[in-house]
């Protein structure tokens, strides 16, 4: 084609507007299967209005406590014309003590309408201004970056979710 069309969004573990304890407020730390399932259908709609031929999305989860396990990366690939997807892993563990976490599995994740042909996982540097326990169970960054054939043509997509807390 001659043109493609690229939407980059982070869509936050799928929790809308819902108060989290970090990030807007409040004290949640796990949203409801209803919660993230409405959530969920409404991103899906907005991506097939927006119809992009490649997605890079930011903060996606798979089976992870706080989104009521729901694995977001088959959400896109089966409610959306994307057909194909990369996740880029950048916080796993078993269980997050802090605030009661839990499980967490969270990350980067390109998606395309055309084939994906070469997927890697960048890692970046981690902080250096946490205490060791901290550390143990905080995000480790990454880009992640997929070779798409569009066509005749080989596109390289980037994506990446920045530290926005580090003194370092």
């Amino acid at each position: 084609p001659a043109s493609v069309r690229v939407m980059a969004w982070n869509i936050k573990y799928g929790a809308g507007r819902n108060p989290f304890w970090f990030d807007c407020w409040g004290d949640r730390v796990q949203m409801t299967e209803r919660e993230i399932n409405a959530n969920m259908a409404r991103l899906y709609t907005l991506i097939r209005e927006a119809d992009p031929d490649i997605l890079l999305v930011e903060e996606i989860e798979l089976h992870s406590r706080r989104s009521a396990y729901y694995d977001m990366v088959q959400g896109i690939l089966d409610n959306t014309g994307l057909n194909y997807g990369a996740y880029f892993e950048t916080w796993k563990s078993r269980y997050i003590p802090s605030e009661g976490l839990g499980r967490m599995n969270l990350g980067n994740a390109v998606f395309s309408k055309h084939p994906l042909t070469k997927a890697t996982r960048i890692a970046q540097q981690d902080r250096t201004d946490l205490d060791a326990l901290t550390d143990l169970f905080y995000l480790r960054r990454a880009i992640g970056r997929a070779e798409i054939e569009v066509g005749d043509t080989t596109v390289a997509a980037y994506v990446v979710h920045t530290e926005a807390y580090d003194e370092d």
